[in-house]
């Protein structure tokens, strides 16, 4: 139960009390990426229940966004302005590394900023309202499920906090992570969940491919981009492959609740 408070108050801004944990404490808090993310999932489509209560549909939309922003702290935004401008402007390891270190952001990572989440709001007003609240659940999910498969990787610094993820994950662990992850999309979203997990897994997959040319390892900020890039790649691929259609998104949620005020 401890490493699950660590996994919420290291992914998110919410409020948790937490004794000092241990670096295998740490480490094997993985596991329950996929949980915080159902936890955060749960977290923006009762925000988004709300806000669709009081304003028009797009506006609501628009709002559990930035709700989503919120619940981070813009942790893993800043993840990928950091990622981003190292491998825009590394010109080797350990220069990359250095500019991902650098609290300054550079043109390349606001440019990164603002095409991610212009890309979830076009995807997002592009959804079907049932598919949405779908995606609402299931894109952290998928996005924390991607960063526990980034984390199977080795740590590119000697020293950090990602260093503990490093020194003790349990292969064990991101098994049932994956199980967690596959699982929950698939119940939700059905096929079209599981199609627009793989893609956005394939994005992500893409992004860390750029950073072990780069720094041959991961860090905490390449961790951040990688969630970042996962949700965008997940709601994308969800515009392409359910668009319009109720049935493509039906999962374990009765009709009636997805068809409740739309």
């Amino acid at each position: 139960m401890k490493s699950l408070l660590v996994a919420v108050s290291f992914l998110t801004r919410i409020p948790v009390s937490v004794e000092a944990a241990t670096e295998r404490e740490i480490g094997r808090s993985a596991l329950w990426f996929p949980i915080v993310g159902m936890l955060v999932g749960g977290i923006l489509l009762g925000s988004y229940l709300v806000f669709h209560l009081i304003f028009p549909a797009l506006v609501a939309k628009v709002l559990v966004l930035v709700v989503l922003i919120l619940i981070s702290g813009a942790f893993h935004l800043d993840g990928l302005a950091d990622t981003i401008d190292a491998l825009y402007g590394g010109k080797d390891r350990e220069d990359a590394l250095r500019i991902m270190k650098d609290p300054h952001v550079g043109a390349m990572g606001v440019i990164a900023i603002v095409a991610v989440l212009l890309l979830k709001t076009a995807a997002a007003v592009s959804l079907s309202e049932p598919c949405f609240r779908g995606a609402l659940l299931t894109m952290p999910i998928v996005a924390h499920g991607a960063m526990v498969a980034a984390l199977a990787l080795p740590y590119a610094r000697p020293s950090g906090l990602g260093k503990a993820f490093a020194d003790h994950r349990s292969h064990w662990d991101i098994v049932l992570a994956a199980l967690l992850t596959f699982g929950a999309a698939f119940a939700l979203l059905k096929f079209s969940g599981v199609g627009a997990l793989l893609i956005a897994l394939g994005a992500a997959g893409l992004l860390v491919s750029l950073a072990w040319r780069k720094v041959r390892g991961i860090t905490g900020d390449v961790c951040g981009a990688v969630n970042e890039v996962a949700e965008a790649g997940f709601l994308l691929a969800l515009t392409a492959l359910a668009p319009v259609s109720f049935t493509a998104c039906e999962g374990i949620l009765p009709e009636a609740f997805w068809r409740w005020h739309l």
